[in-house]
């Protein structure tokens, strides 16, 4: 091939170079796709509706690129059924941003079941047209754990577990000012509080029945509370005989080898701690109490009363009672 024909090739090829880079580089710049009449698009994910302590209010907002018609409604996902509008679309938006609430409350002002419901977004401006939907959560349900409460040696025991959703839970006494720290637990978590029966300052509270809070609370502020019962008597002890038919003598072993001196006394067993914060435990005396030497002390059940319906008080001191039910130890 002559020279000046191979020079016209190569002149060519670089030609082209040339033009495809322009096409790649240069062009896209030139002509730029116009925005879409909606750059922006967020919404509250959850809330519950009138709770002062979370999140009461949902918010949805969107920025525009133009003037535009918007139309922003709440609807039933399952049945598509318009539930509330925020953004009508029947005026022209002539603002960069917009920004509208919902106080959870339908068309007709009452309030909607909890549920996942749709926030639809439709703008619309000359032929351009713009829709985009997000999920939004109403929930009041509070967490509920299962929780229980137990004496222990010292003081109590509390026990919350499964409160169906992510929770904080929290544990107090409040008459001796004392609380544990906050736990985040799972649906199906649970925690655990041991309390030694002593208030905020170090001190033994006195003996008797306390009170021990459980707080469950979600991450939109729906909370629940449960008040459970619980003995404390800085003493431990337990019958002699465990299980006593109608009419025994019964006393009691402290453990540690200890024979100090001790009050007994019966006293109707009228509820149990353990139960909601009010219910009645002990009820009214039964017979004299006894006071003697732990290893002598005898105090007797009368005839015709049931073990199983009478408490045994053991008393070391103003500061050390033990609750004893037959068939266990209190």
């Amino acid at each position: 091939m002559p020279a000046q024909g191979r020079r016209g090739i190569i002149a060519g090829g670089i030609i082209a170079l040339v033009l495809v880079a322009f096409g790649v580089f240069v062009l896209p710049f030139a002509f730029t796709t116009p925005p879409p009449i909606i750059t922006r698009f967020v919404a509250t994910r959850a809330f519950t509706p009138g709770n002062e302590q979370g999140r009461a209010i949902a918010t949805a907002a969107i920025r525009l690129s133009e003037p535009s018609n918007v139309s922003i409604t709440i609807k039933d996902p399952q049945s598509g059924r318009v539930v509330a509008r925020l953004a009508d679309g029947a005026d022209l938006v002539r603002t960069r941003t917009l920004a509208v609430t919902w106080d959870g409350r339908d068309l007709d002002g009452r309030q909607v079941p909890d549920g996942t419901y749709a926030i639809d977004l439709e703008a619309r401006a000359g032929d351009k047209k713009f829709s985009k939907s997000r999920k939004i959560v109403v929930d009041t349900t509070p967490p509920r754990p299962e929780v229980t409460v137990a004496t222990t040696a010292v003081g109590c025991e509390a026990e919350a577990s499964a409160p169906g959703e992510s929770a904080s839970v929290q544990f107090s006494v409040p008459t001796a000012r004392v609380q544990s720290k906050p736990r985040t637990i799972g649906p199906k978590g649970v925690a655990d509080w041991a309390w030694n029966g002593r208030d905020d300052r170090g001190r033994l509270v006195p003996p008797g029945i306390q009170v021990v809070r459980t707080t469950a609370r979600d991450d939109r502020g729906n909370q629940s509370s449960t008040a459970l019962t619980c003995w404390v008597g800085h003493l431990e002890a337990r019958a002699v005989p465990g299980s006593p038919a109608s009419g025994d003598a019964v006393g009691v072993v402290i453990p540690g080898g200890r024979n100090p001196q001790v009050t007994l006394s019966l006293r109707q067993r009228v509820g149990d701690p353990g139960s909601p914060a009010g219910t009645r435990v002990l009820g009214d005396p039964i017979g004299e109490d006894v006071t003697g030497p732990a290893s002598t002390a005898r105090i007797t059940i009368p005839q015709g009363t049931r073990p199983a319906d009478v408490w045994l008080l053991a008393s070391t001191g103003p500061d050390a009672q033990a609750l004893i039910g037959f068939g266990g130890t209190g």
